[in-house]
């Protein structure tokens, strides 16, 4: 057989797992982005604290850390279909559970159930050792572009339905339709071949030791800013999850196959891709936290314009078009530049954005421009990053690879969004300080800069996919551009 019957033949099914893929995106922008806006609405008909409603949006995140180590490394060693299709089911219980909730458990139960679905990472985990190198950077391209597309739809979306007075567990009734779709796609998906399957033990210790260190940490970090930082949940929590950090650590060092092995990955390549992950967890948080809470203050502060948070959160749909023409603009840039060059450009540009928030926010039109400049520039960086990692990864550890960039996004996130919240407050005069606004948004331009000159030095002149089925068998396919027509 050739070689290029043998790749026909692994790519015969690649459409239905692509939109496995896809639709895996969708949701989960549906289900981190839809139920913010509602959270005012179930506290009050669910009789819910302040404490209570936290955990139940801290729920999800918690089921995400403890699962995406164990099942997406059980996938990488069994199968991912089949690890798939189980956390679906799961999935679509919590759907039932949170759309029929009566009250606090019932509920967090089901957010939890949601968290567990780490479906992305064991899509891919499928489409690896199906796709060539040009396919695998086409899917992470289309892949951000949706996932740009849906984060400001999906808060719109909830907004709207406290809108229309529809009950809020509306979008827990399409999350439960959107994840039977999703196992439609799945039970006629085929399974992994096990040529391209991890021929290892499972390490438990390495898998469940993740799950424990990074949602201790996450709990001791999310919790800070309405426990205070001394409260025994917080230090207890830091105090578990530096311990265990610590013990998985050498554990790892130690164990024949760790979680993550970088054998035969081209490690500056991920490594870049990690970091422009990391950086859009921690800048991110000027676009969805403080921007909004800027266009909410009163206009009596002086600076503020008193939109309502549904308002407000219209300025994000300036990202749309801002994803479209990043998508062009990324696409063609790592054809015709290289990665390197499209993170320092689109990196530069962020600088300005934020420095252009903090001096230039008299008027609302100027939130829609800087909505759209942050797609365009600096969610470029994170197209760029999800590209590289993607390639970067065998086909026997993917899932486990794309699983850790949700892990650097989850541990980025948090400190940044405690330190938001702590940073944010109103003075004496009941509203938070323009001044305050403008120090974020300098210190968010300064972050971006330093990551600037970091990928100026280490990033790579071009994307390397050794793993791909097309360059596996044919290393002169190592550098496959994509098509900028």
């Amino acid at each position: 057989m050739t070689q290029s019957t043998m790749v026909e033949a692994r790519t015969g099914r690649l459409p239905s797992i692509v939109a496995l893929l896809l639709l895996s995106g969708v949701i989960l922008d549906i289900q981190w982005g839809a139920l913010s806006p509602l959270i005012g609405t179930i506290a009050t008909e669910s009789g819910l604290s302040g404490s209570e409603i936290g955990w139940v949006l801290n729920a999800m995140m918690v089921g995400s850390a403890i699962s995406i180590g164990l099942t997406t490394r059980m996938g990488d060693i069994y199968g991912h279909r089949k690890v798939l299709i189980a956390l679906i089911i799961l999935a679509m219980v919590g759907s039932v559970l949170g759309a029929t909730a009566n009250g606090f458990w019932p509920l967090v139960t089901g957010r939890f159930f949601l968290g567990l679905a780490v479906a992305i990472p064991l899509s891919w985990g499928l489409l690896r050792p199906r796709a060539t190198a040009r396919q695998v950077r086409l899917v992470s391209l289309a892949l951000s572009l949706l996932l740009s597309v849906c984060t400001p739809l999906a808060t719109v979306v909830g907004g709207y339905v406290v809108e229309l007075g529809l009950p809020w567990q509306t979008v827990f009734w399409v999350i439960f339709v959107m994840y039977a779709a999703l196992l439609i796609l799945a039970l006629i998906a085929p399974e992994t071949p096990a040529a391209a399957r991890a021929a290892v033990r499972l390490d438990w210790f390495g898998a469940l030791g993740l799950g424990v260190w990074v949602t201790a940490l996450l709990i001791g970090i999310s919790e800070g800013p309405s426990q205070g930082w001394t409260s025994p949940i917080v230090l207890g929590s830091v105090l578990v999850g530096a311990v265990v950090l610590t013990v998985w650590i050498t554990q790892q060092r130690r164990a024949q196959e760790p979680l993550v092995s970088f054998r035969n990955m081209d490690v500056r390549q991920a490594l870049t891709g990690f970091s422009g992950l990391l950086l859009i967890a921690i800048v991110a948080q000027g676009i969805f936290l403080a921007m909004p809470l800027l266009l909410q203050t009163p206009t009596s502060s002086g600076y503020g314009h008193a939109l309502s948070a549904l308002d407000s959160s219209y300025v994000l749909l300036g990202m749309i078009p801002g994803a479209a023409l990043g998508y062009v603009w990324t696409r063609w840039g790592l054809n015709r530049l290289g990665p390197k060059v499209v993170l320092v450009i689109s990196g530069t540009a962020g600088v300005a954005l934020f420095l252009g928030l903090a001096f230039a926010h008299d008027a609302v039109w100027m939130f829609y421009v800087y909505a759209f400049g942050y797609s365009l520039t600096l969610l470029s960086c994170l197209t760029t990053a999800y590209t590289l990692v993607a390639a970067a990864a065998r086909q026997d550890n993917m899932a486990t690879t794309i699983g850790m960039q949700n892990i650097v996004q989850f541990v980025g996130s948090t400190a940044p969004v405690a330190i938001v919240l702590n940073v944010l407050v109103p003075d004496a005069t009941g509203f938070i300080p323009e001044s305050t606004f403008v120090g974020l948004y300098i210190a968010l331009a300064a972050i971006v800069a330093v990551f600037v000159v970091a990928w100026a030095i280490f990033a790579p002149n071009h994307i390397t996919d050794l793993h791909a089925i097309d360059t596996e068998t044919d290393p002169a396919k190592v550098h496959v551009p994509v098509p900028s027509h």
